[in-house]
């Protein structure tokens, strides 16, 4: 019975955590066209919706579920800084292999607009949704799962929801790229959360969260056809000569493809490496 009461609360806190996330998502919208200054635009209602999310997490999880802000991860800790160069080489390396290892042929889609285009992969794409995301998942689910079911639980299946959630970021799909984005998803979430586990914080996996999605999907790079589910409308646009899955990603994009995967599950055997070393070291 124990068993069964704290599955149905951890899909309650799943529910919960998941409305934080599109509370946020909302107040950014409402914000958005407030300013007729295109910079003012970019930042404002992506620094007000990281500290409403952030706040109202802290708020739901310290007064409802019993998860003080030290747990929660949202206190800034001094971190590895193995974590940051790993969180930079990864998307570095992606784009070094679709650029010189694939036959590529790079060219600007867009010119005039790479200011605009590099603060909004800062913001809106990397630091919003990468500490948003982290809050959420590593933070609110992750730990709330860690502490009714323990560890194995608390990575494994937050982070099924993490790659699933983002299913909805694609206007068409089939079942090899559905497959291909649970792979991955899982991946990077667990990657992500091993990041969270070693620095006793969020904000590493956050960084590496924001650095993934400003080189990646932000808008200055673009690999291939479809980029996070849509089509590819990045000032520099590095194509695909190959029409295989395993390297376009399908129809969400590179990040569901396999050197991403390879990637995010090589950098996650690392950072576990880095715990158990840790580990016996204390």
């Amino acid at each position: 019975m124990k068993v069964l009461t704290n599955i149905f609360k951890n899909i309650g806190v799943m529910i919960l955590a998941i409305a934080i996330l599109v509370i946020g998502q909302v107040i950014e919208n409402a914000l958005y066209d407030l300013f007729s200054n295109v910079y003012l635009r970019l930042t404002v209602p992506c620094i007000v919706r990281i500290i409403v999310t952030v706040l109202i997490a802290w708020l739901v999880s310290s007064k409802l579920l019993g998860i003080p802000a030290d747990e929660l991860g949202v206190k800034i800790k001094k971190f590895d800084i193995r974590l940051l160069l790993l969180s930079i080489a990864l998307p570095l390396s992606v784009l070094a292999f679709y650029t010189f290892i694939l036959p590529s042929d790079p060219y600007v889609a867009k010119e005039g607009v790479l200011g605009k285009y590099i603060v909004d992969a800062v913001f809106s794409a990397g630091l919003t949704a990468g500490i948003t995301e982290e809050v959420v998942f590593r933070g609110i689910i992750f730990r709330y799962m860690k502490k009714t079911f323990g560890v194995k639980p608390a990575v494994i299946v937050p982070a099924v929801l993490f790659a699933l959630v983002h299913i909805t970021n694609m206007q068409t799909f089939n079942f090899i790229d559905v497959m291909l984005l649970v792979l991955a998803g899982s991946s990077v979430s667990v990657m992500f959360t091993f990041m969270a586990l070693h620095s006793g914080s969020i904000y590493p996996g956050a960084i590496a969260h924001a650095l993934w999605n400003a080189f990646i999907i932000g808008g200055v790079f673009g690999v291939g056809d479809i980029v996070n589910g849509v089509s590819n409308y990045s000032c520099i646009i590095i194509p695909i000569a190959s029409k295989s899955n395993l390297l376009t990603g399908g129809n969400f994009g590179i990040e569901a493809a396999l050197p991403g995967s390879i990637g995010y599950i090589t950098v996650a055997v690392l950072v576990f490496l880095m715990m158990r070393k840790k580990a016996v070291n204390e």
